[in-house]
């Protein structure tokens, strides 16, 4: 079973936020299985972006780590097994069961089926619904000490369209531009779109299965909030970034759909 928080606020507002690389638990059999030290795990998990999704009334926040389960990869690659499976890193001490195997692509498919449904209701009430996949990510993989990478592979903001219809590029670039250039904790923000992530499985799926009825984003906000190495937050810079881009979020709704957060 995946550890999720559902949070259906509002039905009324066609607006979703989903964390799904948020979490952190790995159930006794696979955490006593897996092949790297808990904080290398920590690094490649998406902390704090539950926090991110609670600032919108409808949001889905996992708290099961996505070395048990990754809800962002299709259903053949959702269950790390090998290195090759998660960047070069040693995810199993033996190879899973046949068993532990089956139940892991079940929690999977369950938690897909339920998304459906939550998915489904909205679209029976609006024409469109809005996701917002919430992921953040490493740009100090050399050490805690060294040089961050370089600026131009590696944008404070990343907006990703996976599969996106051409038809909602001009609203995209209407929300990269209200990010892009805001002052925060002495920087501007640089906000660019399909710079080294474009959006994983989970919006293609969106798309594909209610093509023209979801417009689904995944949103990569680089691990400037945060030391990426101890996992330490810096929360009152976190929650100064958090709050311009709820409300960079908000005005975009607000211009494009009519729509506000809350």
């Amino acid at each position: 079973m995946i550890r999720s928080l559902y949070n259906i606020g509002s039905q009324d507002l066609p607006v979703l936020a989903l964390s799904i690389h948020n979490g952190h638990y790995l159930s006794p059999p696979i955490e006593e299985n897996t092949g790297i030290s808990e904080a290398d795990r920590l690094r490649e998990e998406d902390p704090y972006t539950g926090l991110i999704a609670e600032r919108f009334a409808n949001h889905i926040i996992i708290h099961t780590s996505r070395f048990e389960v990754d809800l962002n990869r299709s259903f053949d690659k959702a269950v790390y097994q090998n290195p090759e499976d998660c960047w070069g890193l040693p995810a199993r001490k033996v190879p899973l069961s046949p068993e532990l195997l089956s139940a892991l692509q079940d929690a999977y498919r369950q938690w897909y089926a339920l998304l459906d449904y939550y998915v489904s209701r909205f679209l029976e009430i609006h024409k469109l619904l809005v996701v917002f996949d919430l992921h953040s990510f490493n740009h100090r993989r050399q050490g805690p000490d060294a040089f961050p990478d370089p600026q131009i592979e590696n944008p404070d903001l990343i907006i990703g369209r996976s599969n996106l219809p051409d038809e909602y590029y001009p609203q995209v670039g209407k929300l990269r531009r209200l990010l892009d250039g805001v002052a925060w904790n002495g920087i501007n923000l640089d906000c660019r779109e399909d710079v080294k992530f474009t959006g994983g499985y989970l919006s293609r799926w969106l798309h594909q299965k209610y093509p023209s009825r979801v417009l689904s984003l995944s949103i990569e906000f680089k691990k400037i909030f945060m030391n990426e190495w101890t996992g330490k937050l810096d929360k009152d810079n976190f929650s100064e970034l958090i709050d311009i881009f709820i409300a960079k979020v908000q005005t975009w709704l607000a211009e494009e759909f009519f729509l506000k957060t809350r």
